[in-house]
């Protein structure tokens, strides 16, 4: 996610920005609703590129001899 979707997403929660200072503001309510989708689109984003595109083996590793 970039820069500039995470402040989107902000916005889009309620967070408010003082263009003279550059600073964000948000109430309590705000901020655990912007940090609830961080962490979904993280869990997706992670899930998606994560698990369903390695090449995971499900085989079991086993130890074995040259003498098996």
């Amino acid at each position: 996610m970039t820069n500039k979707e995470i402040l989107k997403l902000a916005k889009t929660c309620g967070f408010s920005f003082d263009e003279d200072d550059e600073t964000w503001f948000c109430f309590e309510k705000e901020l655990l609703k912007f940090v609830a989708l961080i962490y979904t689109e993280g869990f997706k984003v992670g899930y998606d590129e994560g698990w369903e595109s390695s090449n995971v083996s499900t085989k079991m590793n086993t130890w074995s001899s040259d003498d098996d």
